[in-house]
């Protein structure tokens, strides 16, 4: 997979789109140019339909930008903080392109299920939504069983974004 070379970018905003990108697979990924309103280093895939960024800033400032990319496609958006699933927790904000205008769902979790797929929870039953090499697929149905299943599969996200940080910084 090829590693993205931003200088502007902090280490852990590397680390999570990369982890990103991995889901995704594939292996055309434009830096998204212009003044969009969305975090320094966005990328866009054209094979997927999808933007992806990062930002260690933990607060809800990019919805309208949001919401504005996803006019034209997909646009996911991770809030990390400088220590993601450690110190700081890490929310993703995802903005669906639909027939009827953008669909904002922020707040969602990284969940990783017993067969290795990349999964957005929300904090309650509402969408969830699955990344992968086809893109982003929208469910009613959980990919979990019982809320203990749940707290596994964000834990094991969380645990993978935690290891892909400390690598991204240290090497490790």
């Amino acid at each position: 997979m090829p590693r993205i070379l931003h200088e502007p970018l902090p280490s852990t905003s590397i680390a999570i789109l990369d982890y990103l990108l991995a889901a995704l697979g594939g292996e055309t990924y434009y830096p998204l140019g212009g003044n969009t309103g969305l975090p320094a280093g966005a990328l866009e895939s054209l094979d997927h339909n999808v933007v992806l960024a990062a930002t260690p800033v933990n607060v809800r400032v990019f919805d309208q930008a949001l919401l504005r990319s996803a006019a034209h496609r997909d646009t996911i958006l991770v809030r990390h903080g400088f220590h993601p699933e450690t110190l700081d927790p890490v929310w993703v904000d995802v903005a669906l392109r639909s027939t009827t205008g953008p669909i904002l769902m922020p707040d969602l979790a990284f969940f990783r299920d017993t067969d290795g797929q990349l999964h957005l929870v929300p904090q309650h039953d509402k969408l969830f939504l699955t990344v992968g090499p086809d893109g982003i697929w929208v469910s009613l149905v959980a990919p979990f069983n019982h809320w203990t299943d749940r707290t596994v599969g964000l834990e094991k996200a969380a645990a993978e974004v935690v290891r892909a940080c400390a690598h991204s910084r240290f090497g490790m």
